[in-house]
């Protein structure tokens, strides 16, 4: 059986539910200190899978630190690009570490990115410890293919997908490998390199909305839009699979288990209550939704500009995030700690009181793909992709502590992010949360004019595939013919000039 097959065929072959234990808790609870304790002093052969490469490092030494007061010294195996040796081939490192993992007590210690990679087979015997949900376990996207479809063709083939209309992308046997940099000279290049990286992988299920390449070749055929739909299911022939995150419910990664099936969530709730309530003000500049479209408009880099001299002014000093082309708005202007906008798993945040996030993560036209997979809306998106960011986001300063019952300050662009904030934050235990508007901005009355939903109208014409289109222009050009001999008929009519139809041939008696 082909690779990409197995991925598809693993949950038919199981005819019980998958467990999946899902740790909960606040933020702060305890859930990846948990998995720590769990990894430091119980003998097995386990799979610590993190969300960034940063991470790695600081749990392998507490980690470490943990299983040296407890007496215990597991082998602890890091893998990810920065390790020496393996920047160039770290799944292919990481297959290497479990296929050696020998010692009884191993850990090894990889990204979700790298985790996503592996055949589900590759798990067996593993106890997975998976900390946060997957960031990157649904990408889609549309690619342009007018003119460069032969070559897609040639190293890809399309077979039916399960759903219909969306057919599944295979690397065809011999084709040779396709470097970053020739991606990146394509027509579309940049668009083109998560596709190709994750259909050449050959263990991750790609699809299409095309059943024949040429399709996009068709004059005004729209772009081909893929998807990738990656799911914690795929971790069901591992031994043991428990998996750390706030925030599951409602989130890209329940709905695309709920769309794999067969797999059973049993929550455990860790820690305690907490035992300080912190004063939280989250403020808000903005009655309009940002985002990357209108910050590019005048009007919309006024409200960055005026966003920016306020934190000045006031002199803020914890930590903030923007989106990356907008982040020169607040770059040397504001102190504090210039951090990324994700920010699930962090810790060393802990000490500061405020923070502030100029942000937007809403659907956009690539997103189309799978929202339809999944069967979401634009505000299933937002919740699942802005909304949690921006919870994780303002979770990681001294709030984090369970003890701290202090003042704590969050910035925000807009008045929907500040009040779905504070909802989150009181179903996740605080009981102080009150939002503000920021007057002395002076933005709170700027009106955003109306923008686009998401997809545009496809024309009949727009959608036809290439053999539809030679069709089509067949029965035209026919047509066409028939017209003009008619055009011609009524000419000669007029002029006197027309005589009918001849005699059939071999036939002894005249036309009528």
């Amino acid at each position: 059986m082909h690779r990409t097959e197995l991925i598809s065929s693993v949950a038919k072959c199981i005819t019980s539910d998958f467990t999946l234990i899902l740790l909960t808790s606040a933020p702060g609870g305890g859930k990846t200190e948990t998995f720590i304790k769990e990894l430091a002093t119980t003998t097995a052969i386990y799979l610590f899978v993190l969300p960034r490469i940063d991470l790695i490092k600081e749990q392998a030494a507490r980690l470490k630190d943990m299983a040296a007061a407890a007496g215990r010294s597991p082998t602890i195996v890091p893998i990810h690009s920065r390790v020496p040796g393996v920047k160039r081939g770290v799944v292919r490192a990481l297959r290497e570490a479990i296929d050696n993992a020998v010692e009884a007590h191993t850990v090894i210690i990889t990204t979700h990115a790298a985790a996503m990679e592996l055949y589900p087979d590759e798990l067996q015997g593993l106890n997975v410890r998976w900390d946060e949900l997957p960031e990157a376990a649904t990408p889609s996207g549309s690619i342009g293919l007018a003119t460069s479809w032969p070559a897609m063709r040639a190293r890809y083939a399309l077979t039916p997908g399960d759903e219909p209309g969306w057919f599944r992308v295979n690397l065809r046997s011999g084709a040779e490998p396709i470097s970053l940099d020739q991606i990146r000279e394509d027509v579309g290049g940049a668009k083109l390199i998560e596709f190709h990286r994750l259909a050449g992988s050959g263990s991750r299920v790609v699809e299409v909305d095309v059943a024949a390449w040429e399709d996009a070749g068709v004059p005004k055929a729209p772009p081909v839009r893929w998807r990738s739909v990656w799911s914690l299911a795929a971790l069901r022939l591992a031994a043991t699979v428990k998996v750390a995150a706030a925030g599951y419910p409602g989130s890209l990664a329940d709905h695309a288990m709920r769309r794999a099936g067969g797999v059973r969530v049993e929550a455990v709730h860790v820690g305690g209550p907490r035992t300080g309530q912190p004063q939280i003000r989250i403020y808000y500049y903005t009655q309009h939704p940002g985002s990357t479209g209108w910050w590019e408009k005048k009007e919309g880099r006024s409200c960055l500009v005026a966003i920016s001299r306020h934190l000045e002014g006031i002199g803020f000093d914890g930590y903030w995030a923007s989106n990356y082309d907008i982040v020169p708005f607040f770059t040397c202007r504001i102190g504090g700690d210039e951090t990324s906008p994700k920010l699930a798993g962090t810790n060393s945040l802990r000490h500061h009181t405020s923070c502030a996030l100029i942000y937007s993560a809403k659907a956009t036209p690539d997103d189309e793909a799978i929202i339809r997979a999944l069967g979401l809306n634009r505000e299933d998106i937002q919740a699942a992709r802005e909304d949690e960011d921006v919870f994780q986001f303002a979770c990681r300063g001294a709030i984090r502590d369970p003890n701290y019952s202090g003042d704590y300050a969050v910035y925000l662009y807009d008045h929907g992010q500040a009040e779905r904030l504070r909802n989150r934050l009181i179903g996740a235990g605080y009981t102080d949360v009150v939002t503000e508007p920021v007057v002395m901005a002076g933005i709170l009355d700027v009106v955003r004019p109306h923008h686009s939903r998401v997809g545009k109208r496809i024309s009949a014409t727009a959608t036809e595939t290439a053999a539809k289109r030679d069709a089509r222009l067949k029965a035209q050009d026919a047509q066409r013919k028939r017209d003009s001999r008619s055009a011609l008929k009524e000419v000669k009519i007029a002029n006197g000039t027309y005589k009918g139809r001849g005699r059939p041939k071999g036939s002894s008696q005249p036309s009528t």
